[in-house]
């Protein structure tokens, strides 16, 4: 029989707490900037990727298709970005920031750059890699 670990030893446990409070600390950060953590997770993809397709955006920020939809809907209503049809297929559409969404996104970088700041000054650089390591490994992780 296995001795289970206290809850605060479980990563699963510990990282879904973790990703709770901050992103509701990142909400807070970023409510001056008019924008909620997803549209700045959106936004900073969309800075290295402008012009990409819904798909690629939903790839990018990890959500499902129908969720970035309904994102990228809210956004264009609030003028951060725009639908443009590809141009090799009518049917498809691309995401392009707007003038607005460069501004908010440069607001949005310094308040996560500060965000940042806060959540790795304690930790050397070797031991950010490994927390970098890590984070990329769960957002990969594939269970059969």
């Amino acid at each position: 029989m296995a001795i289970a670990r206290p809850t605060h030893r479980r990563l699963f446990a510990v990282f879904d707490h973790a990703y709770g409070r901050l992103s509701r600390r990142a909400g807070a950060v970023l409510a001056d900037a008019g924008v909620k953590p997803a549209q700045a997770t959106a936004l900073v993809y969309l800075g290295y990727h402008n012009g990409c397709q819904l798909s690629e955006l939903a790839q990018g920020v990890g959500a499902g298709n129908a969720a970035v939809t309904g994102l990228v809907d809210r956004m264009v209503k609030t003028g951060l970005v725009e639908r443009r049809k590809l141009q090799s297929d009518g049917r498809g559409k691309t995401v392009h920031l707007t003038a607005k969404g460069l501004h908010t996104r440069e607001q949005v970088m310094e308040r996560l750059r500060t965000l940042d700041e806060h959540l790795s000054k304690n930790f050397t650089d070797a031991e950010m890699e490994t927390v970098y390591k890590f984070l990329n490994v769960a957002s990969e992780l594939e269970v059969k």
